[in-house]
């Protein structure tokens, strides 16, 4: 049996690998997937990666990983191996990976089978007597195996050509069909197995709710918003974020997908169709993921001792576990209300109460109650480049607006405001939230024609931000979102533009960030055009980014010419950031099965979710709903599985459920080369009493094999960068 490391990915990785190994030779899995890690990882992000890898804090994950892609490898050959030895059939070798031209690491031989790993780290395969994958070297096997005696001179008897008894092509077609479905079974069977581990150990789910929306996004035209909590997805009750995630990718992106949703600060509950956008690669409504009120305990101090961000510029620093229970005096329990309290007072200081956990350390195993303490946290200027680009058309209108019950509609230009010009578009959000409730005028262009229309807008206190590229600027106060190019509308005479040599008309081409304290730089930049306009991306960037950071500008001129600026961000005059540079854990809850048969029976549900998934991925693949850009490879894999190893032995459990699981519907494809394939050669032959020609059979094994070599190196063209995925 032959099989290809392949990984489907949606999202989330809906993951499909195939590579095998057996039960004698689990450790050599081990160090075979090690090897197939560190060599993907090299391969991957040379930079990046080397130095993750060469952290010894992290050689527990890679082991985790290594183990655990081996298991995945053990149990499916293990499947194979086991079935045909109880078949009597003869199994001539074990390889991990494939000993192209007789190239391998290390073998050995026990009893009558050569165990080993082969130098070419793209699968592996057990060779049964008489059996070979490759339709070409079919005829030379039966040459070799008459040769050396394995088979008899004259024929058995039986229906089939003159084979040893031990062989596989003298099996029976059922004897045949139970091995090569028994890798699949197996898989199934550990996968439900792996997944019951994972529930009866416990693991941490983050949960549904909303910490922001992307403006423009599907969630953000329904009106989804900081604090609201997706109570059901599809008629599905209770999800977990990763349901989310599965349900967008997954459902119907035609006719949408139905949400039930809860604002817990007015009480209400509505069912919406939301539907996802694709614009941005993988299917998605546009949402993140919650935030509680509590400081990481995984953040690591500077130099001097503090946290990085808002954290390390109270008075007194906050410390890793710190809960933000108040706002200046008033009692904050979630994400929603404490953004909510910092936005009242964007330019003056706050008064933060915490509760912090003893330190078990200092305390010993009872570490007592929390204490309470207050922390005076500053405002935090924007950061500011000194000019404003062009506002450019309306994308998207909120539904239930003031700017959708004026009758603003996507497509429409903003040209004024009570008269007056537009001004910076990533200021407006600023400006109008201080004008709730008063009545203005806004003069609208559509289909060149004028319009002045009346807008009201409306009390906003939560976050919309640009969080990803080509996102517009949103106006939370009137529900608007706006495109913005990338051409200079204004400079201040004061500002780092003008001291660049910037003036009114330059387009910006391409932003790099970069440091001036080690000279790192990205490279590639971000482009900005009129099919990119990733302006509000940079200027989220540039909030976030460290003091040392600067700008370098591919600038176009009025003329034609094009020149390279770097600019030094200042601190706006009036403007505030709302989050104040804070970061919080996210909210989860531990979902833990009662006793071993709620385990099992959770882990059933869990494999069979996981196998409808990539039979729901796969037909979206092929109806064209969903991108085969989407998919990934090895390399894929092994970074997946590292990032579910760094967040526990439970989530990594459930992460080779899903491969296990995917593994088997993948390989049980009706493609020729694959464990499905040869299935439907055996239902021919179980139909007609004869096995199909071996002409035939070369042909659609050629035209499998080829299919199956295409997809490999389109996967690994993603992996690596060389194919880009949008």
């Amino acid at each position: 049996m032959v099989c290809f490391v392949t990984v489907f990915a949606a999202a989330t990785v809906f993951a499909a690998a195939t590579v095998f190994a057996a039960a004698t030779v689990f450790a050599a899995a081990t160090v075979f997937a090690a090897a197939t890690v560190f060599a993907a990882a090299t391969v991957f992000a040379a930079a990046t990666w080397v130095e993750w890898l060469a952290q010894p804090s992290n050689w527990l994950v890679i082991l985790q990983v290594a183990g655990g892609l081996g298991f995945v490898i053990f149990v499916h050959e293990l499947g194979h191996f086991l079935v045909a030895k109880a078949c009597g059939v003869k199994c001539e070798k074990f390889f991990l990976g494939f000993d192209v031209g007789g190239l391998k690491l290390v073998s050995f031989k026990r009893g009558e089978t050569e165990y080993g790993i082969g130098a070419l780290p793209l699968g592996g395969y057990v060779k049964m007597l008489g059996q070979d994958d490759n339709p070409a070297a079919a005829a030379e096997e039966a040459r070799r195996a008459l040769a050396s005696g394995d088979l008899p001179a004259e024929p058995t008897g039986g229906p089939h050509r003159p084979w040893d008894p031990r062989s596989y092509p003298a099996q029976s077609v059922p004897e045949r069909m139970a091995i090569i479905s028994a890798g699949v079974v197996m898989n199934v069977i550990f996968a439900v197995l792996m997944a019951a581990l994972a529930l009866w150990l416990g693991v941490r789910e983050i949960t549904c709710e909303v910490s922001s929306v992307r403006p423009g996004g599907a969630a953000w035209r329904a009106g989804i918003r900081t604090g609201d909590e997706i109570v059901a997805i599809g008629g599905r009750k209770s999800p977990i974020f990763s349901d989310l995630q599965k349900g967008v990718a997954l459902g119907d992106l035609e006719k949408g997908v139905e949400f039930t949703v809860r604002r817990p600060g007015e009480g209400s509950t509505r069912t919406l169709t939301l539907h996802p956008d694709k614009d941005l690669g993988p299917p998605t409504i546009g949402v993140t993921s919650p935030f509680s009120t509590t400081i990481p305990r995984s953040l690591e101090k500077d130099a001097d001792g503090k946290l990085p961000g808002g954290a390390g510029r109270t008075t007194p620093p906050l410390e890793p576990g710190d809960r933000i229970v108040a706002v200046d005096g008033s009692p904050v329990a979630t994400y929603a209300e404490l953004i909510a309290a910092l936005s009242r007072t964007p330019s003056s200081p706050v008064t933060l109460t915490v509760e912090r956990q003893p330190s078990r350390a200092d305390a010993g195993a009872d570490a007592g109650p929390a204490t309470k303490l207050d922390a005076t946290l500053p405002a935090q200027p924007a950061k500011s480049t000194g000019m404003s680009m062009t506002a450019g058309p309306i994308v998207a209108v909120q539904a239930e607006s003031p700017a959708a019950a004026a009758g603003i509609e996507a497509g429409d230009r903003l040209v004024s405001i009570d008269g007056g010009p537009v001004g910076d578009p990533m200021t407006l959000a600023d400006r109008l939230a201080g004008r709730a409730g008063e009545r203005l005028s806004f003069g609208i262009e559509r289909g060149g024609k004028s319009l002045d229309v009346a807008v009201v807008p409306r009390p906003s206190d939560w976050i919309e931000e640009a969080k990803l590229p080509s996102s517009p600027v949103s106006v939370p106060a009137v529900g608007i979102a706006i495109a913005v190019d990338a051409v200079v509308s204004a400079v201040d005479p004061d500002g780092p533009a003008a001291r660049a040599g910037i003036v009114v008309g330059d387009e910006i081409e391409r932003a790099v960030f970069a440091r001036r304290k080690d000279k790192d730089r990205e490279v590639d930049g971000l482009p900005l055009s009129k099919e990119a306009r990733n302006w509000p991306y940079v200027e989220s960037i540039l909030q976030i980014a460290k003091d040392d950071v600067f700008l370098e500008l591919s600038v176009k001129g009025s003329d034609g010419g094009s020149r390279t600026v770097e600019i030094d961000p200042v601190d706006a005059k009036g403007r505030f950031s709302i989050d104040r540079g804070l970061v919080f854990e996210p909210v989860t809850k531990l979902v833990r099965a009662e006793g071993v048969k709620a385990a099992l029976a959770g882990g059933f549900a869990k494999t069979v979710e996981d196998l409808s998934l990539v039979y729901r991925f796969l037909r979206k693949l092929t109806s064209n709903q969903i991108s085969p850009r989407l998919l990934g490879g090895p390399i894929e894999i092994a970074k997946q599985a590292g990032r579910s190893a760094e967040e526990g032995f439970s989530r990594f459990l459930l992460f080779l459920t899903m491969l296990s699981a995917n593994l088997a519907v993948i390989n049980f494809l009706p493609i020729p080369v694959l464990d499905g394939g040869h299935m439907v050669f055996l239902a021919y032959e179980l139909v007609r009493g004869k096995p199909p020609s071996d002409g035939v059979v070369a042909v659609l094994s050629y035209l499998g094999l080829a299919l199956i070599l295409t997809l490999m190196m389109f996967v690994f063209g993603l992996d690596l960068g060389l194919i880009p995925r949008r």
